[in-house]
């Protein structure tokens, strides 16, 4: 399949599923495709996790299965809804009388309209998204394509091998299940470890429609949905941030989600850093929000707000502070003053408020109820997040100011020459029309937030309270680069409100309520003048991204792929002549887990004992810690018995190692070269070289192999670099040892 159908498959894997589900549970079309993106990713979560507790392989056909029980109960949901609604509409007249109800007011065109892809109100916010994302995937895959192996190319990354590896696990193995990837790192101890999978199912359902490499499925799996999410993200925010269905909203909307492309922060440093589940998480967080935000207006739309929520969470748990954090401003800054439903008795005034408070807190625990198994199974692993440290070298003035511009970690590496100051004055005219006008509180309370939470981040306050920064903080590894990320969202949402705000007002539409004579004229005519600029308007707004992001954004994206900082071509090399020889895939292939050797999995399925560059769970005293310490010491013997079995001989023999393999230098500057491994093990009696190339070496444990066997693997024309003589070669010729 070439790149295009494999991208168009990607992004049909990102949305059918969820779009057609959101539909089924009530949600009108336009809200349905807006939704797509993380009610999708709850389908692949829960299915991984629930196969995963099964026989049942996780499958594109058995995650069909599931995705059809989902609709099915879906639609009972739709179907009971319906019928309750229908139920009380027709129910007798609460002041006693007899007979039948009277009749609904028939409804108009608008009402029956209104919501659905019929109404015109989500033309220009589409526009805006289909155009960010075009931006977005066509820049990235235009750029991806010139790396050292196009789409195949491999990401010198820390955390992209362990994601690749999970889905060639999941594409070879069929688990998906993120309480079962202890399997697949731990491979001594077997020890549990959760990890969210969502993400990395999509990418292993790729591999089997496409017929792509885990490689390309997870490269373009990590442009796809980010590249979709992000511009739906900051369209529905900026959606929200003026809270109504109005043109400046549309505008708004439109305009935002082609500023989104121009931010550093966001994809592009999201992609440099590797830290894709987390970047397509965030991607996805306004959606969730702002479908939270529709459920006390329209309740049948809470299961849908549930499951999006879990979505979300399978993709990366972190990433839900950002709704909670969200939606509890709003609800206290917004919802409380103006409820859903007005009343008009001081009781129904309290009535109304709890129901709205109700329905946001049943949709929310219902999405973490469905999510209660892997999160309990996660709670060790979050322990580990929240120690992170990331702290910088900063006052507390330069603390305030990198966060509010954004000029967090890598942005002056790439973007050095990237000015905010035009988007932030823009956003700060959107903000005053927010609060002047639209008396929004909430939306620019949870930007100070989210300034508050980056500045902590790079130099921690000590005030009264630092410890829920913390707390919150820790769950995004306390990591300035991605605690910025809402920072980034909003502020870019803002600056759309502010394009639309100034479209508004250039077209003297705040006039209107002045023109009593001719106020419908006035607005029709205003409407369309609007509609004439905002077109200018996005237009402008491409060539702004393009221009102000385009080196840095090109470099930021390739600057991991163009390195051979883990995989080389001699790596390729050397896993592809591994891959035909014996026992290559009859048990593991032990080396230096910083060298990036866990990639080898990843590539063409060799059992490599490391997946991630991190060590597995393992004790020091672990047959793992002895193939890694004292692997030099095989066929050594113990002291006074040359030819017995030592302890590193068992480790080996437990664990089931037939290849070592060494591929300098470490990943980080810090970590120590094993020169035990590189040096030691071409002198060991119980290992064989059979592979060299420059300094990427292989070789045989040489109680793994037959004689025949090993004779094969060291035949002339087998290594790419001449291999140093045995101890028997030398023997044979130095000829016979001298008489006595």
């Amino acid at each position: 399949m070439d790149v295009a159908a494999a991208v168009w498959t990607a992004i049909a894997l990102a949305t059918v599923p969820g779009a057609v589900l959101g539909w089924v549970s009530g949600l009108k079309g336009p809200w349905a495709v807006a939704a797509a993106l993380p009610l999708t990713f709850s389908v692949y979560g829960l299915a991984g996790w629930a196969l995963g507790e099964t026989p049942v392989p996780f499958t594109f056909s058995s995650m069909l299965v599931v995705w059809l029980v989902t609709v099915i109960i879906a639609a009972i949901w739709r179907i009971g809804a319906w019928t309750l609604g229908r139920g009380r509409r027709q129910a007798v007249p609460v002041d006693g009388s007899t007979g039948p109800p009277p009749a609904r007011p028939a409804r108009t065109w608008r009402a029956w309209s209104t919501g659905t892809f019929l109404d015109p109100v989500w033309i220009l916010p589409a526009a805006g998204v289909a155009t960010g994302a075009w931006l977005l995937i066509s820049r990235s895959l235009d750029w991806l394509k010139t790396g050292p192996h196009g789409v195949d190319s491999v990401f010198q990354g820390w955390d992209v091998q362990w994601h690749a590896n999970m889905v060639r696990w999941i594409a070879d193995e069929g688990v998906a299940s993120p309480t079962r990837m202890g399997e697949l790192r731990n491979l001594e101890t077997g020890d549990p470890l959760y990890y969210p999978a969502a993400f990395h199912s999509a990418a292993g359902l790729l591999v089997e429609l496409a017929g792509v490499s885990p490689t390309e499925a997870v490269n373009l799996t990590t442009i796809v949905v980010p590249s979709l999410g992000l511009p739906l993200s900051v369209a529905l925010i900026a959606w929200k941030m003026l809270g109504n269905r109005g043109l400046t909203a549309q505008i708004a909307a439109g305009v935002a989600a082609i500023l989104v492309v121009g931010s550093p922060v966001l994809y592009w440093i999201g992609q440099y850093v590797g830290a894709w589940p987390y970047l397509a998480a965030v991607s996805v967080s306004g959606i969730v929000l702002a479908l939270f935000m529709l459920v006390p207006y329209r309740p049948l739309a809470a299961p849908a707000a549930a499951l999006s929520l879990a979505g979300l969470t399978q993709l990366h748990p972190s990433a839900a502070t950002i709704v909670v954090l969200g939606l509890g401003l709003w609800w206290l800054l917004r919802l409380l003053i103006r409820p859903a439903r007005p009343a008009a008795t001081r009781r129904g005034a309290v009535t109304t408020r709890l129901r709205d408070l109700g329905l946001l807190a049943g949709a929310g625990l219902a999405g973490t109820l469905l999510l209660l198994p892997q999160l309990l199974s996660g709670t060790e692993q979050a322990e580990e997040v929240t120690a992170w440290d990331a702290t910088e070298d900063v006052t507390r003035t330069e603390s305030w100011v990198k966060a509010v511009t954004m000029d967090t970690r890598h942005v002056g590496d790439f973007f050095s020459d990237v000015d905010p100051t035009l988007l932030l004055w823009v956003a700060g005219f959107g903000a005053a029309a927010l609060i002047l006008w639209r008396r929004n509180l909430w939306a620019p309370a949870f930007y100070l937030l989210s300034v508050w939470l980056t500045a902590h981040a790079l130099r921690p306050f000590d005030v009264p309270g630092a410890g829920v920064l913390d707390l919150i903080g820790g769950l995004h590894y306390a990591t300035a680069h991605r605690l910025v990320m809402p920072v980034a969202l909003f502020t870019v949402a803002a600056a759309g409100v502010g394009v639309a705000a100034a479209i508004r007002l250039l077209t003297f539409a705040p006039m209107e309520r002045f023109a009593t004579a001719h106020a419908g004229r006035w607005r029709v005519g205003s409407a369309f003048a609007s509609v004439i600029l905002a077109i200018p308007a996005g237009w402008g707004a491409a060539v702004y991204v393009a221009d102000t992001s385009g080196r840095g954004a090109e470099a930021a994206f390739m600057a991991s792929f163009d390195s051979t900082r883990m995989v080389s071509a001699a790596d390729r090399r050397a896993w592809d002549w591994l891959a035909e020889q014996p026992g290559a895939y009859d048990g593991l292939i032990a080396g230096e887990a910083a060298e990036g050797m866990g990639w080898m999995y990843a590539y063409n399925s060799l059992p490599s004992l490391y997946r991630h560059y991190e060590w597995p769970r393992v004790t020091r005293d672990s047959d793992t810690a002895s193939t890694y310490w004292h692997g030099p010491l095989l066929g050594e013997g113990v002291r006074y018995r040359e030819d017995a079995a030592n302890p590193i001989d068992q480790a080996v023999e437990d664990l089931g190692v037939n290849y070592y393999y060494v591929s300098p230098w470490p990943f980080w500057a810090f970590q120590k070269p094993r020169w035990e491994l590189m040096h030691g093990l071409w002198a060991s009696d119980g290992i064989t070289p059979v592979y060299k190339d420059g300094l990427v070496a292989i070789f045989a444990v040489d109680d793994a192999f037959t004689e025949e066997e090993l004779a094969e693997l060291t035949a002339p024309g087998q290594s790419p670099d001449p291999l140093p003589a045995t101890a028997d070669e030398l023997a044979a010729v130095a000829g016979p040892p001298p008489p006595a």
